[in-house]
């Protein structure tokens, strides 16, 4: 199985589907990011992953940058898109012509908590469990079919910082195993 992997950030998700591919079904054949200055890039870098870079901001529509992002997705042709900390909503068009080949991973426990500020809402509700959600994307925002999710207690000093942790801890542990379960 054949993935691309799209990241806007730091790439710790990105590192740890990179790293361990080498123990499950899929191989990285690319690997995406909208943002220039992503310290992902380094991460491509050093598993010798090549890494297209389409600065979002030199676009004036959400569906013209998609349109260039669908053009390297053709040259690729991977199997699944796998979003790991992508911080942009990919249009409709290219949400339907990926159908049921998109996945995201979200630092809620879905339908919780779509969109930003996860930790915060969780520990803002007194919420006693929080964790991670791995999705199909539909073009409803955090909506998808969920594929796995886990979950910890939320305890009396977790901060937004410790959840946060505690939270990529736990994708970097089950995303590539969830991933080579698509199959």
């Amino acid at each position: 199985m054949k993935i691309v992997v799209f990241f806007s950030g730091t790439g710790t998700n990105l590192e740890s589907i990179l790293r361990e591919q080498k123990n499950y079904d899929y191989e990285v054949i690319g690997a995406f990011t909208n943002n220039p200055n992503a310290k992902g890039i380094e991460i491509c870098d050093k598993y010798e992953t090549e890494c297209k870079i389409i600065d979002h901001k030199d676009f004036n529509s959400r569906e013209d940058f998609d349109k260039n992002i669908s053009i390297f997705l053709d040259q690729i042709n991977p199997d699944y898109i796998i979003l790991a900390g992508y911080m942009r909503i990919i249009s409709k068009s290219l949400v339907d012509d990926w159908e049921g080949q998109i996945i995201n991973i979200h630092p809620s426990l879905l339908p919780k908590y779509p969109g930003l500020d996860t930790h915060k809402k969780a520990l803002q509700a007194k919420d006693k469990m929080h964790g991670t959600t791995i999705h199909y994307v539909i073009s409803e925002l955090d909506a998808g079919p969920i594929i796995r999710q886990e979950s910890f207690e939320i305890e009396l000093n977790d901060t937004i910082e410790s959840l946060t942790n505690k939270v990529k801890e736990i994708e970097n542990k089950i995303y590539p195993e969830t991933i080579s379960n698509l199959i």
